[in-house]
């Protein structure tokens, strides 16, 4: 994780109820904050706010031009500046949350603010300002004794291990508006309401983006020119994906010229992902360098994503480490079928 929440401590917290245009219901604000004595349930909210947080890819407010008045900037720089401040401008987030729901499958729900001390990001101990939603209930069983057997009942809550919508927003950067973590279960018939039009924020561009977008790029080049369309053997696609992911698993720092010579190889080839590389840094508004840090974190997320799986009808499935040129392609007249032979030293 990119940041440390282990000694986060809950500062300040009020809770809200969004309504829902749906439903035609209104928002409903609690009158002060949350009392936060030693006996209320802090580990357990903690726990509810902060361990869906698992995504190493960091966000921040965009559009640096505009960005002041961005009302979530707003509020965050006098929350920063001012915590008493902290209610006003809950009530003020809650209602542009509301503003922002037009979608109509968007649902009511739970509004929290929280202020967190102690979160640890970039080597920087600092204040963080968490701002959820809570939309979905779950059904739970209560046994309870009776007088002669236990008796059951339903009652509906929260999984404290499920987090809806939530966004953390840490008091860095804030001339580059700041740095954010955000988490968004989104369903198929819902908006994308929460990042774009209640937070408007977009992925900050650091190691973890360039990361991300080089690997998207590469199965782009894949799927898109390096095809079978275009002549390229299927085993050959696989093995540009092998190596794609390998570099990446196997250096510490992205270079240009070596992805060119390792990866590529072919001058054709490195042609072709030259032009796909303009038009995907243009289309996907990223400006590569030709140097970057590789993430660690991401290349293991992506990685399930480099398939090395040949499937042959509904019989075979061929897994494709490497080694791709010991493996041979071809057609028996006889039975009308193609085939492939592999070349190997020892079998296990």
């Amino acid at each position: 994780m990119l940041f440390d929440i282990i000694n986060a401590n809950i500062e300040k917290m009020v809770i809200h109820k969004i309504g829902s245009r749906t439903d035609n219901t209104e928002n409903t604000y609690s009158k002060k904050c949350m009392d936060l004595a030693s006996d209320s349930p802090i580990q357990m909210l903690k726990q509810y706010f902060l361990s869906s947080f698992r995504e190493p890819v960091l966000y921040h407010f965009e559009g640096l031009n505009h960005v002041s008045d961005n009302i979530v900037y707003k509020s965050a720089c006098a929350i920063f500046d001012n915590p008493e401040l902290f209610y006003e401008h809950s009530r003020i987030l809650a209602s542009h949350l509301y503003e922002s729901s037009t979608h109509p499958q968007i649902k009511s729900g739970e509004f929290y603010l929280v202020l967190f001390n102690n979160v640890r990001i970039f080597d920087e101990d600092v204040r963080c300002l968490g701002i959820f939603k809570s939309e979905n209930k779950e059904t739970y069983l209560k046994i309870y004794p009776g007088q002669d057997s236990f008796d059951i009942n339903c009652e509906e809550g929260i999984n404290i291990r499920k987090m809806d919508k939530g966004c953390l927003i840490f008091d860095v950067e804030r001339e580059s508006g700041f740095v954010a973590s955000l988490v968004d279960k989104v369903s198929k018939q819902e908006a994308l309401y929460w990042k774009n039009d209640f937070l408007s924020m977009e992925e900050r561009q650091d190691n973890n983006f360039f990361t991300k977008n080089y690997l998207d790029m590469c199965k782009g080049f894949v799927n898109e020119v390096f095809t079978q369309e275009g002549n390229v053997p299927r085993t050959d696609q696989i093995g540009m994906l092998n190596r794609s992911i390998n570099y990446f698993k196997d250096n510490t720092m992205f270079s240009e010229d070596k992805f060119n010579d390792e990866v590529l190889a072919v001058p054709e080839v490195v042609d072709a992902f030259s032009q796909y590389r303009e038009r995907y840094a243009d289309e996907n508004d990223v400006s590569f360098g030709d140097e970057f840090k590789i993430s660690p974190e991401i290349v293991k997320k992506e990685n399930k994503n480099f398939k090395s799986v040949l499937k042959l009808d509904k019989n075979f499935h061929l897994y494709i480490h490497g080694g791709h040129q010991f493996i041979e392609k071809g057609f028996d007249e006889q039975h009308g079928l193609h085939y492939y032979k592999l070349y190997f030293e020892r079998e296990s």
